[in-house]
């Protein structure tokens, strides 16, 4: 796929009309209507949560994917009722390689129950995968629903082949105790250098790791982080972490639409003594989302030492973070207040077998 700025159809093998229904490729135009699918969309059952991509949708899909592809479905009135993407980003896999990541899926609630699943997939098949190729994509555990239509096989679906579980901590602010001997700082141009060796280091032992080069700080891909963004652990002189602090607020947001009745009673209670009070429903979640994690020798005790300073700015702003299960820096979180959610992370596709891969795999919580 092209470029989604592009007021053309993004390159494609077809596109085609089935049953009333388009399936495109989505445009610049198509703004608004992506935001209202998303809106009549929201995530979760007790707590309703609304992602927003104003007021550009697709800049959102320049931070998942260096190459964007992003697919709409729209009735014949030109309302859009389905949307998926498929865009291309490099990863770490025994070297550099392109993998799609499968994101963004959303069907209007009218049209939920029906064949669009499958007509979605069939175009991905013919439009946009190459023989033989696999992709990767994150499921919340939570998402019942989901992981059963997505994983049936049925209507000419993909393989969703397991490829580890994911664990991500949502933190409040909080005061803890970092490692003795390890100096905790904003980073300046002067480190970028000794910055991307570390990353590239811990990026090799991490399976589908992204290809980041921090000199393309600046462009769409890291829209709204600067260098001053980034905290660094030194020791004795030489960095030994890393950590990004991305406010994503200028280009996607995560608002709570809504309670469950029994939620919304209880609110007022659990707000007296929780940690993490819930929001007022309506309101927009503040978060920064960490990015670009990397510890010398994997050593959880430096990334703690780098939570205690994030964690420690009291801006009421929550930190998102996620990461394998089976990676050695999740020792770094044991004992912090905030939610823990796990996800299950598939290889998805149709011909031949997923590539090879190991433990611990990585997956930036800044670009799903």
């Amino acid at each position: 796929c092209e470029s989604a700025r592009s007021t053309q159809p993004i390159h494609t093998r077809g596109g085609g009309v089935v049953a009333g229904l388009t399936i495109r490729p989505a445009v610049e135009d198509d703004h608004a209507a992506l935001e209202e699918l998303f809106r009549a969309t929201p995530m979760g059952s007790r707590i309703r949560l609304c992602f927003e991509r104003a007021p550009d949708f697709f800049a959102g899909a320049r931070v998942q994917a260096e190459e964007p592809c992003v697919w709409a479905v729209t009735e014949s009135g030109g309302r859009v009722v389905g949307v998926f993407s498929a865009g291309s980003r490099r990863v770490w896999l025994g070297g550099e390689t392109p993998m799609r990541y499968l994101s963004d899926l959303r069907i209007h609630p009218e049209w939920q129950g029906s064949s669009m699943l499958a007509r979605g997939f069939r175009a991905l098949r013919n439009e946009v995968f190459l023989p033989g190729e696999w992709a990767q994509t994150l499921v919340l555990e939570d998402n019942i629903r989901a992981l059963e239509m997505l994983t049936c096989r049925r209507g000419g679906l993909p393989e969703y082949r397991p490829a580890g579980r994911y664990v991500s901590w949502l933190l409040p602010n909080q005061r803890i105790a970092g490692r003795s001997g390890h100096q905790v700082r904003r980073a300046t141009a002067a480190d970028l250098g000794a910055m991307q060796i570390l990353l590239d280091a811990s990026s090799r032992r991490r399976s589908f790791a992204g290809v980041v080069n921090l000199a393309d700080l600046g462009n769409p891909a890291w829209r709204d982080l600067t260098i001053s963004d980034f905290l660094v652990a030194e020791c004795d002189g030489a960095i030994t972490g890393m950590m990004g602090l991305w406010d994503q607020s200028g280009f996607q947001r995560l608002r709570v639409q809504g309670y469950s009745p029994i939620v919304a009673a209880l609110r007022p209670l659990w707000n007296s003594f929780a940690s993490m009070p819930l929001p007022k429903a309506g309101q927009v979640l503040a978060l920064r989302k960490a990015t670009a994690i990397a510890c010398e020798n994997d050593d959880p005790e430096i990334l703690r030492a780098m939570l205690a300073v994030a964690l420690a700015e009291m801006d009421q702003r929550l930190l998102l973070l996620g990461m394998s299960e089976e990676d050695p820096l999740g020792a770094a979180f044991e004992g912090l207040k905030g939610r823990v959610d796990y996800g299950r992370h598939f290889l998805v596709g149709w011909d031949g077998d997923p590539p090879e891969w190991e433990e611990p795999f990585a997956f930036d919580a800044a670009r799903i």
